[in-house]
């Protein structure tokens, strides 16, 4: 059994491509596509899909002449996430990962994975980051990686949960077997299983320990998702009542949905028990199935806490012609809470200092952020990555630029994606 994939985060990307690469394309390549080619002063800038997008690039690698080895190189390649770096470039910025996410990566998705490191891309794994490598020296493969991971990793991260079962852990082998998509292991105090997955997974789970489902629903499910790798598409908008919607089944509990227990949601037309529907939605307000985000989210970051913004007239690399927003966080130390990984303990709190350019766009984000530090997301209580210490406040997977300058590497500016890239990982979260 499989879960119906969650929808691209990252619906379009783009590939700079300067004008001795474009001449060598095949008219055949931009055939059946619906990228858009953009002409500017001394480059092309193709834009589209991620898939469509990653096909051009590879053309463009693969049909090269021996004297436009490095055409491509020197592109600037951009799916939303981090600047791709040139050839001048010697390091790749590491992307920081959550221990649980990855495992479930390497484990659950290790085709998604395996497809990543094509091009001699060499990825090196730690607990809590990943580092992306090119042994030929054209750093634009590893960037490219990167973008193709960190798309990989927040699919697999919005929708993924764990829990503790009271099981006999030498049962770990069956229910694997039976939940191939679960990963299953023996829980840290030896007496149970841990599980991690998706909610519907989890649900099924534990409908089946209950004895009140037939394992048929397994195949069933199977037929209806048979490529996992392939992007979840929302179907046409439709209206649909709850006079259709009765006969289908549950996608949560499978059973046939009752016409007064019936929830259809708006906005994605996906239909649920009324009640399996609330017990997902106390988790997290989003739809299931496809991710739609429905209400607001609500983070872990400590309740206590205050979020200043001032201006300067000093400029930032790359936006010169504007003034700097300084944002100012503090958050005091204090007890973790029941959402935080060691309630009534005490956590370290944290000061940090970010910048955004005063520019129409950079005021945009502003808001962006400051909606996310309301609904606790910005931060969250764990272990640090930079220290190792635990049970202290960290940044919570919306990136900062927390220097004025230094490039990326040095989370600094100049960074002319950056803009882009933190609305993406904005969105991801339902602000938008």
């Amino acid at each position: 059994m499989l879960s119906p994939p969650l929808p691209e985060i990252f619906t379009k990307v783009s590939l700079k491509i300067d004008h001795a690469t474009l001449k060598h394309l095949k008219p055949s390549t931009l055939e059946g596509k619906t990228v858009n080619v953009e002409q500017k002063d001394c480059y092309f800038v193709a834009s589209g899909s991620f898939k469509e997008v990653e096909d051009i690039f590879m053309t463009c690698k693969t049909g090269q002449t021996p004297h436009d080895k490095y055409s491509v190189s020197k592109s600037h390649a951009s799916a939303g996430l981090g600047p791709a770096q040139s050839d001048s470039f010697t390091q790749i910025e590491p992307v920081e990962v959550d221990e649980t996410v990855l495992y479930y990566i390497t484990e659950k998705k290790s085709m998604e994975f395996e497809k990543i490191k094509r091009n001699s891309v060499s990825i090196k794994q730690s607990k809590r980051h990943v580092t992306f490598s090119s042994p030929t020296g054209e750093n634009i493969h590893a960037q490219f990686a990167r973008e193709q991971f960190i798309t990989l990793y927040q699919k697999t991260a919005t929708g993924l949960q764990t829990r503790t079962y009271n099981l006999d852990p030498k049962n770990i082998k069956y229910y694997s077997a039976e939940f191939p998509e679960l990963l299953i292991n023996t829980s840290k105090d030896k007496r149970g299983v841990t599980l991690t997955g998706s909610f519907i997974s989890l649900e099924r789970f534990e409908a089946f320990l209950n004895g009140t489902k037939k394992r048929s629903w397994q195949h069933q499910t199977l037929n209806k998702t048979k490529d996992y790798g392939t992007p979840y598409k929302q179907p046409e908008a439709q209206e649909k009542t709850i006079d259709q919607a009765k006969e289908e089944t549950c996608p949560i509990c499978l059973d046939t949905i009752k016409k007064l227990e019936c929830k259809v949601l708006p906005k994605c037309k996906h239909c649920f028990c009324n009640d399996c529907l609330k017990r997902a939605f106390q988790l997290k307000p989003a739809c299931p199935i496809c991710g739609e985000i429905y209400g607001d989210l609500t983070g872990t970051q400590p309740k206590r806490g205050t979020m200043t913004v001032t201006k300067d007239n000093s400029s930032l690399p790359g936006y010169e012609k504007y003034g700097t927003i300084v944002i100012n966080y503090y958050l005091p130390s204090g007890l973790q809470g029941a959402e935080h990984p060691n309630p009534g303990k005490p956590y370290q709190g944290a000061s940090r200092i970010a910048y955004l350019p005063d520019s129409a766009e950079g005021r945009k984000v502003l808001k962006l952020l400051e909606r996310a530090f309301n609904q606790r997301l910005t931060f969250t209580i764990g272990c640090s990555s930079t220290t190792g210490m635990n049970n202290v406040v960290t940044w919570n997977d919306i990136h900062h630029k927390t220097s004025r300058s230094g490039g990326p590497t040095h989370y600094g500016y100049p960074d002319p994606d950056y803009l882009k890239r933190v609305q993406d990982e904005l969105k991801a979260k339902g602000i938008y």
